[in-house]
C-alpha cells in the first residue's frame, strides 16, 4: 500500500513532456540530415540512446535520493578523476582539443555526467550546516543559511571542476558549472555579500582570463561585439537568422527547409538544431519547444517547493540549471543575441553523453517529487 501510494506522486506530466521533447528531437535530426549519407543514420542512435536514457531516468527516480548525500564526496572524486583523465588520454579531433574518450563507436564526453556529480556535491555541502541546524517554519523544515566557510569550499570544489573543463578547452561547459554553484548558493539562502565579492573577484579575473582563452574563443566573442571586423566569422550566425526568418509562422515543412537541407547551415544537428525546427515548423514549432520547456521548469519548481527537505530542494535547482542554461545560451545563439558556443539544445540537438545526462537530471527531479510532501 506504501509503495503504491508513493508511485501515486511520481510526475507523469514530468516524464510525458520531456518524451515529447526528444521526440520532436529525434524528428529534427533525421530532417536535418536527410541530405546528408554520412549522418543520415544519426536518429537513430539518438532513438537508442534515448532508450537508454529512459533506464536511467526510472533508475534515478527510485532510488532514495537522501542516499546520495551520503556518497557525494566519492561522486566528486570520480568526477576528478574523469575530467583528468580525459586531459591525459582523452582522444582529439581538432588540433588539441581533448573532450571525448571513444569506446568503440561510442562517443563520451565525461564533462557532462560530471555535471550531475557537481550537483549531487555542491548540493551535499551547501545543505551542511542545515543537517546540525534546523528550525521549524509553518511546518516546513529550513535549513540555515550557509557560512562563508561553507561558501568560499563550495566555490572553490566548483572552479576546480570548471577550470579542468576549460582546460580541454570548453569555455561554455565550464560555465555549466560556475552557474550550477551559483544557482545552489542562491537557493540555499546564501548571504548577498558573498555574491558581490565573487562578482568583484569575477571581475578582476576577465583580463587574465582573456590571456589564457584559445585565439577561436577570443575571435567569438570579439565578432559578438564587433560584428563587422570579420564578416566571415559571421557566417553561422547569418545562415542562422536567414534559416529562422524564413520559416514563417507555419514553416516550410519537415525536411523542406532551404537553409538546412541545401546545407547553407553548419552544424544543423548539433548547435544549430533549433535553426532547423523554426525553419521547417515555423513559429509554431518554435514556441511549441519553448511552451514544452516551460512546462518542464514548472514541475520542477513544483518538486522544489514540496520537497521533504532543503538538499532536495537543491539537487532540482542544480539538475534544473544544467537544462536551462543550456537551453537559454543556445536559443540566444541561434537567434544572434549571444556569443556562439558548443552548448546543445537539450533533448533537441544529436549528442549521446548530452541527452543520457539531461534525462539523468530529471530523474533527480522526478526522484524528489516523488518524495515530495
Amino acid at each position: 500500500m506504501q509503495r503504491a501510494q508513493v508511485w501515486r506522486q511520481f510526475d507523469f506530466l514530468l516524464l510525458a513532456f520531456f518524451l515529447v521533447l526528444i521526440a520532436l528531437g529525434v524528428a529534427m535530426i533525421r530532417s536535418a540530415n536527410l541530405g546528408t549519407p554520412d549522418l543520415a543514420d544519426l536518429w537513430r542512435t539518438q532513438a537508442t540512446y534515448a532508450a537508454v536514457g529512459l533506464a536511467l531516468f526510472l533508475l534515478l527516480a527510485l532510488i532514495p535520493y537522501t542516499w546520495l548525500r551520503q556518497v557525494w564526496w566519492a561522486g566528486y572524486l570520480l568526477a576528478i578523476a574523469l575530467l583528468v583523465l580525459v586531459l591525459i588520454i582523452g582522444e582529439s579531433e581538432i588540433g588539441d582539443v581533448r573532450r571525448w574518450f571513444y569506446v568503440g563507436t561510442f562517443r563520451f564526453q565525461p564533462s557532462f555526467p560530471a555535471m550531475l556529480l557537481h550537483v549531487v556535491t555542491m548540493a551535499a555541502v551547501l545543505d551542511e550546516k542545515s543537517r546540525e541546524h534546523r528550525v521549524e517554519m509553518e511546518g516546513e523544515a529550513v535549513g540555515e543559511p550557509p557560512g562563508l566557510l561553507l561558501y568560499i569550499l563550495s566555490g572553490v570544489m566548483a572552479f576546480l571542476l570548471a577550470g579542468l573543463v576549460f582546460l580541454e578547452p570548453d569555455m561554455s561547459t565550464a560555465m555549466v558549472f560556475i552557474v550550477i554553484w551559483i544557482a545552489v548558493a542562491f537557493i540555499a539562502r546564501t548571504r548577498l555579500l558573498y555574491f558581490l565579492l565573487t562578482a568583484f573577484l569575477g571581475l578582476a579575473a576577465v583580463v587574465p582570463l582573456w590571456q589564457v582563452m584559445k585565439p577561436y574563443q577570443q575571435e567569438r566573442v570579439l565578432t559578438f561585439f564587433f560584428p563587422t571586423r570579420d564578416p566571415g566569422a559571421l557566417y553561422n550566425i547569418n545562415q542562422s537568422l536567414i534559416s529562422i526568418g524564413s520559416g514563417g509562422l507555419w514553416g516550410q515543412d519537415y525536411g523542406a527547409g532551404s537553409q538546412s537541407q541545401l546545407h547553407f547551415l553548419r552544424v544543423r544537428h548539433t548547435d544549430f538544431i533549433f535553426s532547423v525546427v523554426a525553419e521547417e515548423l515555423g513559429f509554431i514549432g518554435a514556441m511549441l519547444v519553448i511552451v514544452l520547456f516551460v512546462l518542464l521548469a514548472w514541475r520542477m519548481m513544483r518538486a522544489a517547493i514540496r520537497a521533504p527537505d532543503r538538499f532536495g530542494q537543491l539537487l532540482v535547482v542544480g539538475a534544473g540549471a544544467i537544462l536551462f542554461f543550456p537551453l537559454v545560451v543556445n536559443i540566444g545563439m541561434s537567434i544572434g543575441l549571444l556569443p556562439v558556443t558548443g552548448l546543445p539544445l537539450p533533448f533537441i540537438s544529436y549528442g549521446g553523453t548530452s541527452l543520457l545526462t539531461s534525462m539523468m537530471a530529471l530523474g533527480l527531479i522526478a526522484n524528489v517529487a516523488l518524495r515530495g510532501r
